[in-house]
């Protein structure tokens, strides 16, 4: 009994001694980071477009007269000078025939004015005629010289009207539909008798937006023409196999839209090109840049702006203020506020605060991480925040 009287005491003394230490110390969080480093990124920009041709021509006629002659079928590539059309050429051929009488009998009456004009010179000297009748003479040579050179006039313009009974293809290209048949009467008031496209003098037109324009301009490393290239996706979402160069940059905005008209010539050696398709034009530079990216992940927003959380050499967090630029991929480029090498926290944001010290390891991703060279349009700033407190990005 005495044993248990002393344990009671003993016992009670110890269990009060347990209750008085300290729990241990939680470990320090495990937070993954990434390492901001210099990435080439090509900026770019995507604009809708549709396909024009510099050298898209209406076929018309130039005289009136029957259709004798289609020369060809409809669709197919023809050269420059081949034949498209031919106009029944019988009654200019009779015009010409015409005209050239005329000008024989001019040429006639020419050459006996300047006969009886040679003979007055030598008997005015001797008095044989008047002064009157010599000057009759010499106005009558003068009065055939015109009607000669009229009558030449009236001759080639016959020529030409006859050339124009044949037409042929001012140049090589993509023949269109005959809108005429073998036997219509065609005129120059007829309108067009088919389009004939070139294919090597394809344009992409598209309209830019003024500010992004006066952006550009402003920057102190303002882009020349001969920097970009112009690439295309086509209606079935593939891309096109040429790039081009714009070649024009339209002298006033346009009041209704506020953007400006920008044309590239790209170049068409498969036909792939026709006038009137719709095309995404990207715009970009030939040569990449260099920039400080992190993931787009690692970024917090809050009424301050936006920041991520970096690690220093102590392992201990800091909270770090920064603007960004474009988006790209997954990773976003930082304009301000971060140098290369710095460590950023992209899992285990929600664990740690400013001051507090962690345990850091390397983020691995699953899967290469993809940068791509278009730029993503920023989301909304609420919906940032709402996702970035997610654990992983």
């Amino acid at each position: 009994m005495r044993w248990i009287k002393l344990g009671l005491p003993l016992t009670t003394l110890l269990l009060g001694a347990c209750d008085d230490a300290q729990p241990p110390a939680a470990p320090p969080p495990e937070v993954f980071v990434v390492t901001a480093s210099e990435q080439p990124y090509q900026p770019e920009r995507t604009f809708s477009a549709r396909i024009d041709s510099r050298s898209d021509v209406n076929i018309t006629a130039q005289v009136s007269g029957k259709l004798t002659a289609v020369h060809f079928r409809e669709g197919d590539n023809v050269d420059a000078g081949a034949p498209l059309f031919d106009i029944d050429p019988a009654p200019y051929k009779a015009a010409l025939d015409r005209a050239k009488a005329e000008q024989e009998r001019a040429r006639a009456t020419l050459a006996d004015a300047k006969s009886n004009l040679q003979r007055a010179n030598k008997l005015i000297e001797k008095g044989y005629i008047s002064d009157s009748e010599y000057d009759t003479l010499k106005t009558r040579k003068l009065e055939a010289e015109a009607a000669e050179q009229s009558a030449r006039a009236a001759m080639e313009s016959a020529q030409v009207d006859l050339s124009y009974t044949h037409i042929s293809a001012p140049q090589a290209g993509r023949v269109g539909r005959s809108v005429a048949s073998v036997g219509d009467v065609v005129s120059p008031s007829y309108g067009t008798l088919t389009t004939l496209v070139g294919g090597n003098d394809m344009q992409a037109v598209f309209q830019i937006p003024e500010r992004l324009l006066t952006d550009a301009a402003m920057s102190d490393n303002q882009p020349k023409a001969s920097d970009i290239e112009v690439g295309l996706i086509m209606p079935n979402g593939s891309e096109y196999p040429y790039t081009g160069n714009i070649v024009y940059v339209s002298n006033r905005v346009n009041t209704n839209t506020g953007t400006v008209e920008v044309r590239a010539a790209m170049p068409n050696p498969k036909d792939l090109l026709r006038p009137g398709m719709y095309v995404q034009a990207q715009v970009r530079l030939k040569e990449s840049l260099s920039g400080l990216m992190i993931p787009q992940a690692a970024l917090q927003v809050d009424q301050q702006g936006t920041y991520v959380f970096t690690v220093n050499e102590n392992n201990r967090v800091l909270r770090t203020n920064l603007q960004t630029g474009e988006r790209f991929g997954e990773n976003v480029l930082v304009t301000e506020g971060m140098q290369a090498g710095a460590k950023v926290i992209l899992q285990g944001i929600q664990k740690v605060r400013p001051g507090s010290e962690v345990v850091v390891s390397e983020y691995k991703p699953a899967t290469q991480a993809h940068t791509g060279s278009q730029p993503i349009p920023a989301t909304d700033t609420n919906d940032e925040e709402t996702s970035n407190g997610s654990d992983a990005p």
